[in-house]
């Protein structure tokens, strides 16, 4: 008898981790069509070959048991919080059948479609963006959160050039995280980002964290400052105060030359522009002469003083920066912030000593200026009533010294490329920084010079938030009397992608079940059944990133990549185990409902425009391309005919030089960037004449050229009374999103790192006789849930900490359910509690907190 076993069929298959947005690259170990482990790929310049808890962990998505692998139908009518969908499984014939004949019946009335297409690290995301805009719908959200991104992206488009920003680690030598965790626990590229930070640290550059909550990267800073939140505004103004008015640091040389500093500015806070041209003057003290900013011959651009130009008394702009700051002594700001004045002078000394104006480095032989310094920020600060205006501020403190993409400044990250394509941000309006740069040619989030506002044919209103990039966080404001905003018509067809919109993507989740209750037809793609997924008609199974194809895989390559000067990578997800029998690809089912719609040549052509495919790999109308066939043509069209799919399967990642000038851009940029925001009362003079029109009164203050601190809600909740703390939110490095949860890996790091506990101050919760581990009711204005307190004395006495992406209900979700607290759910998704600028939703609410 023949003992011998069968031969083990082993291989290593270098592909892609989807676990969040970033798209790390990973080697599979796969055994007779079996995941048994994932490792880092050394090869990729971004996480170089390390590998994040939620990445580690990711195979155990793969052979979970509750994962939706067939169609499904709801056969109970009624939809609602806990309300049974009663599933049966369905073909996909039957499937396909009904999605498009749903979609087909408001094909006179496109704009009844709505598409959420925001998917962690895939081609879906622009796939569905397609098929949502070439049927003709402008109700195509690509963005998930009601927060993040809100403000980060268009300030960085119109004042660095990119899609985001980071520190360039590897230069600066002094790093202030306002509300974020850059390096320790979150954003882009983050396993490239925790080594830079170590090294960094390692070799003396201190970091500074100002954030209500003390965690991981505050535990690794030289200084943790607690601040009150929601007055990111008023300290950011008060460091500006000491840096131009009491010590007089700043870099007169760049806001020269590179800001609309010297831009002469009237009485009326607009720009005294030239009767012919209309372009915005200056004052020249070479010659004692009024030029346009525009004119060769500058040489001595005035940034202070009063002037006379065209018949009208005007000042530079940069002269009405230093005398607004002057209104942020830090005496007065501690009273806001709770930070000690001294303390607030002490570091933005310390702050503009570190900038080294004047110096500069070279680096392979380019002479560049050096200004080691950067002030970061990112959700915790955007995510206000007023957060563009919360967050611009702390922008000014790198722009006023010139530490804006420069080495050891913030950089805006992928703004530049030649590389396989050429991309850079242009100049355009009164000379002013305008269009941003990216490797995939999409609509820019701009918020310059902006959009002329009009009476709203969205449901989201869009029209009347004519400087913002995306507006979902309006529409459980707007289903409960579309007529108030001269709406006659609703959404009715919904479809999506594997996201938790419920959870994750709005606030007060009462008004989301009204929102999803009032559409008369949903469909989506499930990994498993979310909250969201309840209220579907029709459920579509999604792959697991491990089983699929995707050309664009995830941030780190195509908008979030390491800052600083580093090669170019891309890399192409293909599958390292067959989907299960009887799943497709997504791509492919939206390629068919793409066809059968009679859409597929203008699918194909958006497909063409963002993925720059040029002949002959183009999609050619009149044909249905295979997933793998179109993620083959993509990589022939970028990178060579010899570099298709096959060389990917093989080679996983490849790798580009860039050059000093693709890594640093500012000093090539032509264009300038803005230290006053004149196109804010433009704007805002022309929405409040189409609001009047509409019989609506808003409060306009937000658009102004200069920022104040605005209090939040909750700021004056607590002042008068009503509550007791303010929650907010923060991040956790091995939890992403509200659709995450469900992995048994994860949740015991959850509950071995007391995640599912809310933080409050110690000396506080003893005030109350509240210990750690005892269960709490945490009451805002629009949700009471229990949670189990956690106390700490890293946590600013008047807030609540509420981490991760917790609160899960669905029976779909057996491991994450009833689980931790849902943040977003605290928030009220209310108008007044929506930023009038970029429509960030209120992320710090007032609460009560008893036993």
């Amino acid at each position: 008898m023949d003992m011998t076993q069968p031969k083990l069929r082993s291989k290593v298959v270098p592909t892609t981790c989807g676990m969040c947005y970033i798209g790390c690259s990973i080697r599979v170990q796969v055994d007779d069509g079996v995941v048994l482990g994932i490792e880092g790929d050394p090869a990729n310049p971004q996480n170089r070959g390390a590998m994040c808890a939620k990445g580690k962990a990711g195979f155990m998505n793969l052979y979970n048991p509750n994962r939706v692998k067939a169609p499904l139908k709801r056969t109970n009518p009624k939809k609602g919080i806990g309300v049974d969908p009663q599933w049966v499984e369905i073909s996909w014939e039957e499937a396909l059948d009904t999605i498009v004949a749903q979609i087909e019946r408001i094909r006179d009335d496109p704009k009844k479609l709505w598409v959420h297409c925001w998917e962690s690290g895939g081609d879906p995301h622009f796939w569905m963006k397609a098929l949502g805009s070439a049927f003709g719908s402008p109700h195509v959200n690509m963005a998930g959160s009601p927060t993040c991104g809100k403000v980060v992206h268009p300030v960085e488009y119109f004042s660095g050039g990119g899609f985001h920003q980071q520190p360039d680690m590897h230069y600066a030598n002094y790093c202030i995280l306002v509300g974020t965790q850059f390096g320790f626990a979150a954003r882009g590229c983050f396993n490239h980002n925790l080594l830079d930070m170590a090294e960094a640290r390692a070799r003396g550059m201190k970091l500074v964290v100002i954030d209500p909550v003390g965690g991981y990267a505050a535990s690794k800073a030289n200084e943790w400052i607690p601040i009150r939140p929601g007055t990111d505004a008023a300290l950011a103004n008060s460091m500006l105060h000491v840096l131009l008015n009491e010590i007089g640091i700043y870099d007169g040389p760049f806001l020269q030359g590179k800001t609309n500093a010297p831009y002469l500015v009237g009485p009326d806070g607009r720009y005294v522009r030239d009767a012919k041209t209309g372009e915005p003057p200056l004052y020249d003290l070479a010659d004692a002469t009024v030029k346009l900013h525009n004119d060769p011959g500058v040489r001595d651009p005035a940034l202070k003083g009063s002037f006379a130009a065209g018949g009208r008394a005007c000042r530079p702009a940069f002269e009405l920066l230093c005398e607004h700051v002057a209104k942020y002594p830090p005496e007065a700001t501690q009273e806001i912030t709770t930070i000690p004045a001294a303390t607030v002078r002490r570091i933005a000394r310390e702050f503009g000593e570190a900038a080294c104006i004047g110096k500069t480095i070279s680096i392979d032989g380019v002479e560049l200026p050096l200004r080691p310094v950067c002030v970061d920020w990112a959700k915790g600060t955007q995510g206000h009533k007023h957060g563009f205006h919360n967050s611009w501020p702390l922008k000014l403190l790198n722009l006023v010294v010139g530490a804006v993409n420069v080495p050891g400044g913030i950089l805006s990250t992928a703004a530049a490329g030649k590389h396989p394509h050429r991309w850079w941000p242009e100049g355009g309006t009164d000379g002013m920084l305008e269009d941003g740069g990216h490797i995939m040619p999409l609509p820019n989030a701009r918020a310059f010079p902006g959009r002329i506002p009009t009476t709203p044919a969205r449901m989201d209103i869009g029209e009347l938030f004519p400087l913002a990039s995306h507006f979902h966080a309006l529409l459980p404001v707007t289903v409960e009397n579309p007529s108030a905003y001269g709406l006659s018509y609703g959404l009715e067809v919904f479809l999506h992608s594997p996201l938790n919109a419920m959870l994750g993507s709005f606030g007060d989740v009462k008004k989301v079940e009204r929102l999803y209750q009032s559409l008369r037809f949903i469909a989506g793609f499930a990994v498993e059944i979310n909250e969201t997924t309840l209220f579907d008609d029709i459920v579509l199974p999604y792959p697991s990133y491990l089983e699929r194809y995707d050309f664009n895989t995830g941030s780190a390559a195509h908008s979030i990549p390491p800052g600083g000067y580093h090669e170019f990578h891309w890399q192409v997800r293909h599958p390292a185990v067959d989907l299960p029998p009887g799943m497709r690809h997504a791509q492919d089912v939206i390629i068919e409902i793409a066809d059968r719609l009679g859409i597929l040549e203008d699918f194909y052509r958006l497909i063409n425009h963002a993925y720059v495919m040029k002949d002959p790999y183009a999609l050619k109308a009149g044909k249905r391309y295979p997933v793998a066939e179109v993620m083959d043509r993509q990589a022939r069209s970028w990178f060579g005919e010899e570099r298709g799919l096959d060389w990917f399967r093989e080679h996983g990642v490849i790798c580009l030089p860039r050059d000093v000038e693709e890594s640093y851009i500012g000093p090539f940029l032509k264009a300038r960037l803005p230290i006053y925001l004149e196109h804010m009362l433009l704007k805002g003079e022309q929405l409040k004449a189409v609001l009047d029109e509409m019989g609506l009164e808003w409060d306009l203050s937000d658009y102004k050229p200069l920022s104040d601190w605005m209090p939040c809600p909750s700021f004056d909740a607590l002042k008068k009374g009503e509550y007791d703390l303010i929650a907010v939110h923060f991040k956790f490095p091995f939890v992403y999103g509200s659709f995450g949860n469900e992995n048994p890996w994860i949740d015991e790091l959850c509950e071995q790192t007391e995640a599912y506990s809310v933080l409050i101050n110690e000396s506080v919760a003893k005030a109350r006789g509240i210990a750690t581990g005892d269960s709490v009711w945490l009451e805002s204005p629009v949700q009471k849930v229990r949670a189990t307190a956690k106390l700490t004395q890293c946590i600013h006495p008047q807030a609540v900490g509420v981490g991760g992406h917790f609160g899960h209900w669905s029976p779909g979700t057996p491991i994450s359910r009833g689980k931790g607290v849902n943040f977003n759910g605290l928030c009220p998704n209310d108008l007044d509690r929506i930023d009038k600028i970029s429509t960030a939703l209120d992320h710090c609410v007032e609460v009560k907190v008893y036993k």
